[in-house]
């Protein structure tokens, strides 16, 4: 539509100004068409007109969410030759990609050029770094960068919160977690389904199954509708405990609530059958997933080929090898792996 309007200002004889082009351009980053809205960029300058720093930042977002850097960063140091300052959220947006690309050295070299620049970070940039820190598992530092935070006069947010208590569950710091979850409630930071997400599968990669299932009733007690990654998370808590067969009943509990499993639903049932090796009850859920329309992934031939492998049918598990490669699914080591571990036991079996 915003092609089709500057079209109609062409054929009026109104000439497009840098609103009309970083309007467009700002446009087409977000639908993704990033092709386009550089040829707009290139139309801009072709005409004399100078974009902003807002044009060059949602071009720059636009590559950052396509996970194409290299544009990123040319973008920005297209912006400094033609004499525009990148601004602190330029920085947000390429410190931000960085962490999502496990390029952490690289987003500190960017910080430590914000500071030398004397640019002052805002609750996005400290969000930003702090979120990469837990990610990472360097929980300490993130808790470092929160009082740093806090001493330059920024609030923490929910999202600040939500890093953290994912950076503590991933350490298996539950009570701090309960307890930082507490301290944002009485910040008045009411949290989200995100926050609870965080919390609840903390718990269960903790086996605080209880404490989990609190957590659920806490929060539809709030009227906060639970999603499949809160059922995904209690599943993978009660496969971790053995308990396969409480987590196929969440199943038909999302079904109950028109919550739809997804695939990483099935692939948690499949792999909690196959470590336990229960390998034709796993092969129903992957038959079960079939019939939902979703094709199995590298995950879940692994656990098959594990459970298998396990139970001394290597032969079948060397078909799934054969199907997995035709539908174009690459193993990895693990599959390998699997293979001549079961393979060799089978051998040993077969000498005895």
């Amino acid at each position: 539509m915003g092609l089709e309007m500057l079209d109609i200002m062409r054929e009026k004889a109104i000439e497009p100004d840098s609103y009309t082009y970083g309007t467009l351009i700002s446009g087409l980053c977000k639908e993704g068409r990033l092709q386009d809205a550089s040829m707009m960029l290139a139309e801009m300058s072709d005409r004399g007109l100078v974009p902003t720093a807002v044009t060059y930042n949602a071009l720059i977002d636009g590559c950052c969410n396509k996970g194409n850097l290299d544009d990123a960063f040319r973008y920005r140091d297209e912006m400094v030759e033609k004499g525009i300052e990148p601004t602190v959220c330029t920085y947000n947006l390429l410190v931000h990609a960085l962490f999502m690309e496990a390029q952490n050295e690289e987003a500190h070299t960017l910080i430590r050029e914000m500071e030398q620049k004397g640019m002052v970070p805002d609750a996005i940039t400290f969000n930003i770094l702090i979120n990469g820190y837990c990610k990472e598992g360097n929980a300490d530092k993130a808790f470092k960068m929160l009082e740093e935070m806090k001493g330059k006069g920024i609030r923490p947010t929910r999202v600040t919160y939500t890093s953290l208590i994912y950076g503590l569950c991933k350490k298996n710091r539950l009570a701090e977690a309960d307890g930082l979850f507490k301290e944002a409630m009485h910040k008045g930071l009411l949290p989200d389904l995100v926050m609870y997400n965080a919390l609840i599968d903390g718990h269960c990669g903790g086996g605080k199954m209880e404490r989990a299932f609190e957590l659920l009733k806490e929060l539809e007690r709030k009227k906060i509708t639970p999603d499949e990654v809160t059922f995904n998370s209690l599943m993978r808590g009660l496969c971790l405990l053995g308990k396969v067969e409480e987590a196929r009943g969440l199943i038909d509990e999302m079904t109950r609530r028109g919550i739809r499993p997804d695939l990483v639903s099935y692939n948690t049932l499949i792999s909690g059958y196959s470590r336990r090796g229960d390998v034709k009850d796993a092969l129903s859920v992957r038959d079960l997933m079939l019939s939902r329309g979703f094709n199995p992934t590298l995950i879940t031939y692994n656990a098959l080929i594990q459970g298998l492998c396990k139970n001394g049918e290597g032969d079948h598990a060397e078909q799934l090898l054969k199907e997995m490669v035709s539908k174009g699914v690459t193993p990895d080591d693990s599959t390998y792996l699997s293979l001549i571990e079961g393979l060799g036991d089978g051998k040993n079996t077969r000498k005895n």
